[in-house]
C-alpha cells in the first residue's frame, strides 16, 4: 500500500572541469515538474474516503440489472471493510457506542447475506469490480489509520468533528452503494418479467417493493431495503453537517496536480501498451474526461484574475473553453460505450485505478471545499492555480495520442460484450440516427437466448460502427483541443538558477487528525 515518497534523482554526471556539466542539469535535478511519479499512493484517509464516495455515485449512475448479482455478493466484504476502519478510528473518551450501534447492525445484516448466497441466487462468485475497488479502498484507508492513529493525541472538538466526518463520509459511501444495489435489483426484477411476458410463461410479482420485482429477487430487494434503512437512519442528521469539520490536507504543495498528471500520463500509456481490457478503457476515457472537465474550471477560475494578455498569441477564453467542453463529452461518450464490453471477471489495472485517483485527489485540494465545488473567485486565490491549469493544458494538449490509441482498440476484431447492454445499444443507436438501419427491416440483433443467460457475444454491427466513429470522434476532438491549447506555458516557482531545496519524508502527526494522515509518508519543503 505504501511507497517511498522521496523523489527519485538521476546519478549526477561525472565531475568535469568547472563543474559545467552538472551545472547543465541543475534545474532539472531541482525541478518539482521533473520529479517522477511515485507508484505508492500518497493520498490521505480523507481523500480515499472521497474517491469511494465517487466511486458509490459512478456505480449508482451507471448500474442496470446485470450488474445486480455482482452488487449482491460484493456488499458483504464492502461492509466489512467499512468495519475494520470503523473499529480502527481513535477513541476520544466521549460515549462511542451511539455510533458504533448502526455499524454492528449493518455487519450483522451483511453476515447474513454473506451466508445466504450459496443457497440460490446469486450464487457464489465473483463481486462487481467497481464494489472491489470501494472495499479495497477502504481497507487501505483502516490500515493507514492503524498504523497512524496512536500518534494522535487530544480530545478537542476539532478532532472529534474530524472523526465524526469519517464516520458520515464512511456511511455515506455504503448508503449510495446499497442504494445503487436496490436500483440494480429492481432492475433484474424488471428484466425477469420482461423475458417472462415475452416467451408466454406466468410469472409472480410481488406486491411489497415493487409490481416488477419477481423471486427470488423479491427478498434481496428487502435486504438491500434494510441497509438502506439502517444508514439512512444514521445519516439522517445531514450529509453536509456531518464533514461539516473535517480536517483538510495542506495544500502548499504546489506541484502535486502537475506531478499526478505526469503520472497518469505514465501509467496510461504503459497499461494501454501492456494489456487489452475493456475495464481500462473505461478508466482512461472517465479520467481524460476529468481532465477536460477540471480545466474548464480552472480556465474559468484564471479569467477572474487574468487579463486577455493571459493567453499571448493564443484563442480567447470563449474558443477555448468550447474546445475543451467538445473533448469532455467526447471521451465521456466513448467512456459509455467502452462499459459496455467488460466481462465481470475483467478487472482494471489496479496501478491505473491507483493514478486516476491521485488526479482526483491532487484536483480536489485545488477545486472542492468538503462536499461542494468552489466558486471561480475563489478557486482564482489559490497560488497554485497557475501551475495547475498549465500543466492540465500540456496534459490535453498531448491527449490525442491517447486517442489513437483506444481508436486502434476499437478497430480490432472480435471484440464482445454484454449481450442485453449491445441489444439495448443496438437499438438505440439506429433510433438515433448514429448507426445505419439494416436494409431488410427490424432485425433482431442479439438473441433472447444470450440476453437471458446473460452471454457475451459479438459486437452487432450498428454497435461496432457506432463505437469506431465515437472513438474517431474523441480523436478529432482531442486533436482540436490541442491546437487550441497549445500556447507559451510560463513557468513559475523554479528557475533556471533556482536553488536546491532539500525535501525529506516524515510521518504526518498532530493537528491533521486521520485525514491529515497519508498513505505512505507526506513531504515538507524546508
Amino acid at each position: 500500500m505504501t511507497g517511498d515518497p522521496r523523489p527519485l534523482t538521476p546519478a549526477p554526471p561525472k565531475a568535469t572541469a568547472g563543474g559545467a556539466a552538472f551545472a547543465a542539469v541543475e534545474a532539472e535535478l531541482f525541478d518539482a515538474d521533473a520529479v517522477p511519479f511515485t507508484t505508492g499512493d500518497i493520498r490521505t484517509v480523507g481523500e480515499m474516503l472521497a474517491d469511494v464516495d465517487h466511486q458509490a455515485r459512478l456505480l449508482l449512475l451507471d448500474v442496470d440489472g446485470d450488474h445486480a448479482g455482482g452488487l449482491v455478493r460484493g456488499w458483504p466484504a464492502l461492509v466489512t471493510a467499512a468495519s475494520e476502519l470503523w473499529a480502527a478510528l481513535p477513541r476520544t473518551g466521549y460515549a462511542d457506542a451511539p455510533h458504533d450501534r448502526p455499524m454492528e447492525r449493518l455487519v450483522a445484516h451483511a453476515a447474513t447475506i454473506d451466508n445466504s448466497l450459496s443457497a440460490g441466487w446469486p450464487g457464489r462468485g465473483d463481486s462487481d469490480h467497481r464494489v472491489g475497488h470501494m472495499t479495497d479502498t477502504l481497507q487501505a484507508a483502516s490500515s493507514l489509520v492503524r498504523r497512524y492513529g496512536p500518534e494522535i493525541s487530544g480530545h478537542g472538538a476539532a478532532l472529534r468533528e474530524d472523526l465524526q466526518a469519517v464516520r458520515s463520509r464512511t456511511m455515506h459511501s455504503l448508503y449510495v452503494a446499497a442504494h445503487a444495489g436496490s436500483v440494480a435489483l429492481h432492475a433484474h426484477g424488471r428484466d425477469r418479467y420482461r423475458e417472462a411476458r415475452q416467451a408466454g410463461r406466468k410469472v409472480s410479482l410481488s406486491a411489497v417493493h415493487s409490481p416488477y420485482v419477481v423471486a427470488p429477487t423479491a427478498t434481496w430487494v428487502g435486504r438491500f431495503a434494510t441497509a438502506e434503512a439502517i444508514v439512512g437512519r444514521y445519516l439522517a442528521g445531514g450529509f453536509v453537517a456531518g464533514v461539516a469539520g473535517e480536517a483538510r490536507r495542506s495544500t502548499d504543495d504546489h506541484s502535486r496536480v502537475p506531478r499526478a498528471l505526469a503520472g497518469w500520463d505514465i501509467q496510461a500509456h504503459r497499461t494501454l501498451a501492456a494489456r487489452f481490457s475493456a475495464a481500462d478503457n473505461v478508466i482512461v476515457c472517465r479520467t481524460q474526461a476529468l481532465i477536460a472537465g477540471v480545466s474548464l474550471l480552472l480556465v474559468d477560475a484564471d479569467s477572474h484574475t487574468r487579463s486577455a494578455t493571459s493567453f499571448p498569441a493564443g484563442p480567447s477564453t470563449d474558443r477555448l473553453a468550447s474546445s475543451i467542453d467538445a473533448v469532455g463529452r467526447a471521451w465521456n461518450n466513448l467512456a459509455s460505450r467502452w462499459d459496455d464490453l467488460p466481462a465481470p471477471t475483467d478487472r482494471p489495472d489496479s496501478k491505473l485505478l491507483r493514478a486516476s485517483a491521485e488526479l482526483r485527489a491532487a484536483y480536489r485540494e485545488l477545486t472542492h471545499d468538503a462536499t461542494t465545488t468552489f466558486p471561480p473567485d475563489v478557486i482564482a486565490q489559490h497560488p497554485g492555480l497557475e501551475r495547475a491549469l498549465n500543466a492540465t493544458l500540456a496534459a490535453i494538449e498531448s491527449a490525442p495520442e491517447l486517442a489513437d490509441v483506444l481508436a486502434e482498440k476499437a478497430s480490432q476484431p472480435g471484440l464482445v460484450g454484454r449481450a442485453r447492454a449491445l441489444s439495448h445499444r443496438a437499438h438505440n443507436d439506429i433510433e438515433a440516427g448514429l448507426a445505419t438501419p439494416d436494409p431488410s427491416g427490424d432485425v433482431v440483433w442479439i438473441s433472447p437466448a444470450d440476453i437471458h443467460a446473460k452471454r457475451r457475444v459479438p459486437l452487432p454491427a450498428p454497435v461496432r460502427h457506432a463505437l469506431h466513429d465515437s472513438a474517431s470522434s474523441a480523436v478529432n476532438a482531442s486533436y482540436r483541443a490541442a491546437t487550441t491549447t497549445a500556447r507559451p506555458l510560463p513557468r513559475s516557482g523554479w528557475s533556471q538558477g533556482a536553488t536546491a531545496k532539500r525535501s525529506e519524508a516524515i510521518p504526518t502527526v498532530g493537528v491533521w487528525q486521520v485525514h491529515g494522515v497519508t498513505a505512505g509518508q507526506r513531504r515538507r519543503t524546508r
